[in-house]
């Protein structure tokens, strides 16, 4: 077994032995594995033009070959639909056991060509050792497919493959790479409306919770449209560490209940497009593009060659494609060869494939789509190691075995000394976090070894929603005198798992139109004095005097710090003067503490 940063392996064999009955048995290889460098990364040459940075792949050494492969857990697939007929995926789809919201037929096969969860799918399940094409993370795990994506994708859809529908009362695992397009809002949710999704979810399992796994976004670079006045979209390249949109915008992203997965490329970074926020858990791998220059170079002009990123070279994530060369990511080549769509991007595509020639397998798949897939297979091995732990165990291992990547990423700071994002932090429990990764990179074999014999977290500790007594609005100053806004929790969680907060506040009336990116800076302290930034400035388009209001944002950064004490929301307007007059207010606060 390799050792991978901080791993222990001695410790890993032991306990891995144990759970086996032997070491595997010479099985049929997967010809495409090598390719799949976000299982097994030496530095070895794959699709893209650069070379993957060794070590870097989700951990899982030799779990497989000690039979950890995801055995007897069922993982739901809520995305467009997989191919149930694939030959490298049809061994693992349980029986009539997926729905086709469309038709409500068993067969979610798309009609359209669309193979965004085709890939997912091959992420989490691809069969291993059967000769052909890839493995997924948990090549014997069971899948379901719910084809809510080509459906329309209503929460009515999300309830039934989430609890509520008959298909999804066995599942251990639910992956949902989606989310809103772009999302540039803060979410709006009652709390009864907020109980009415947690409450069930965390009941499915036999009262152990189904664990919920969700992308995080794309949208670092691009928040989609021209809402922006020019200059004043803190975003841009000037200022590129903020990021264009928050993981806290989509609703489902801030659920007690839900995982968080942000994307990390070959190198060991963030991917280009994987948005952050406070509310990410952990990253998975989801690379960048795939594309190789070589290939487009027989299709392509100079100048659409010139045109492209650097990103676009690096290593993406091989998976399973729409079976044949006529549908899906890898096809031949459409004439006359216009658009990128039209073109073979890599050395893989095509029947005219000199690595594989029958276009089952894709090369270029990425985003936090891909990235959260790896975790849901992750999961997947924790749950055939210790079948009995709660969804809130889950997230605590993959929380306290994450390895921390890119340790160097330093909070960016203006001119004026304000801190834009945070970069790696280390609170109070001695927990890094940072709003790119979450609590790092997931590594399947520290969360495997600590998941076996893995002793409860016991009973969830809630504080229930408190509100701050705010006799009048608090006026927003600069960074030297935000408003602030405090709430004491008391008989609350000793160590804390989850934060949730809300809050009401206007914002600076300055000419724009349409929109211009807030200045408005929003920071939770925790009672041990931990920052946690919940809306950079820069990240949010908000109308001149407009508000800055939402119900619902997690705040994961006080993983295992006492939830007892004064907790102070802080609302700082970073353009602001030293001496100007505050014409903004914060008019109200609301906390939600859970742990144990």
């Amino acid at each position: 077994m390799r050792q991978h940063w901080n791993r222990k392996t001695a410790l890993c064999v032991a306990t891995l032995a144990a759970l086996s009955a032997g070491t595997a048995q010479a099985q049929r290889g997967d010809p495409l594995y090598r390719y799949q460098w976000h299982l097994m990364n030496y530095g070895q040459q794959v699709i893209g033009d650069t070379r993957p940075v060794s070590g870097i792949d989700i951990g899982i050494d030799d779990l497989h070959d000690y039979n950890i492969r995801g055995k007897g857990v069922i993982v739901g697939v809520l995305d467009r639909g997989i191919e149930i007929a694939h030959p490298d995926i049809a061994a693992n789809m349980v029986p009539d056991g997926s729905w086709n919201f469309i038709n409500q037929t068993h067969d979610t096969t798309p009609a359209n060509g669309e193979a965004h969860g085709m890939a997912v799918g091959g992420i989490i399940g691809a069969v291993g050792w059967n000769g052909i094409g890839v493995r997924g993370v948990a090549p014997s795990a069971r899948l379901k497919s719910f084809n809510f994506l080509d459906a329309g994708g209503s929460t009515d859809q999300v309830r039934y493959a989430w609890w509520d529908g008959a298909l999804a009362k066995d599942l251990d695992v639910s992956n949902n790479s989606w989310g809103p397009t772009y999302p540039i809002f803060l979410p709006s949710i009652s709390e009864n409306e907020l109980a009415a999704w947690e409450n069930p979810m965390s009941a499915t399992r036999g009262g152990r919770g189904v664990v919920y796994v969700k992308a995080a976004g794309n949208s670092f670079a691009y928040v989609g449209g021209s809402s922006f006045r020019n200059g004043e979209n803190l975003c841009a390249a000037n200022r590129p560490a903020v990021g264009c949109s928050q993981s806290i915008f989509a609703r489902e992203s801030n659920f007690f209940n839900v995982i968080t997965v942000a994307a990390v490329n070959a190198a060991g970074r963030r991917s280009s497009y994987s948005t952050p926020g406070a509310s990410m858990w952990v990253s998975g791998l989801g690379g960048e593009s795939g594309w190789e220059r070589a290939t487009l170079a027989t299709q392509a002009t100079p100048a659409q060659l010139a045109g492209l990123g650097a990103d676009s070279f690096d290593p993406a994530i091989m998976t399973t494609d729409l079976s044949g060369c006529a549908r899906g990511y890898n096809t031949n080549p459409v004439q006359p060869v216009r658009l990128w769509s039209h073109f073979n991007l890599n050395r893989l595509e095509s029947d005219q494939s000199a690595i594989d020639n029958t276009c089952n397998y894709a090369a270029t798949m990425n985003g936090t789509s891909a990235a959260a897939p790896t975790v849901s297979g992750v999961v997947a091995l924790m749950l055939q190691a210790n079948p009995k732990l709660s969804f809130r165990d889950v997230k605590y291992i993959l929380a306290t075995t994450a390895r921390q990547i890119d340790p160097q990423q330093a909070p960016v700071v203006d001119a004026d000394g304000n801190v834009l994002a945070a970069g790696w932090t280390l609170n109070a429990a001695g927990r890094p976090f940072s709003a790119w990764y979450g609590f790092g990179l997931a590594d399947a074999t520290m969360a495997v070894t600590r998941a076996t014999g893995f002793k409860s977290l016991g009973p969830l500790v809630d504080s229930g929603w408190q509100r701050a007594a705010l006799a009048q609005a608090q006026p927003i100053g600069n960074a030297a005198a935000p408003a602030r806004a405090t709430i004491r929790i008391a008989g609350g969680a000793a160590r804390i798992e989850g934060v949730q907060i809300g809050f009401d506040s206007s914002v600076p009336a300055r000419d724009a139109y349409p929109y211009v990116a807030t200045t408005v800076r929003i920071t939770l302290i925790s009672p041990s004095g931990t920052r946690a930034i919940v809306l950079p400035p820069g990240s949010l388009p908000v109308g001149s005097g407009g508000t800055l209001s939402t119900s619902l944002a997690s705040v994961n950064a006080f993983l295992d710090e006492p939830g007892n004490g004064d907790w102070t929301l802080e609302v700082a307007d970073t353009a602001l003067a030293a001496n100007a007059a505050a014409n903004a207010n914060l008019s109200s606060f609301k906390i939600r503490v859970l742990g144990r």
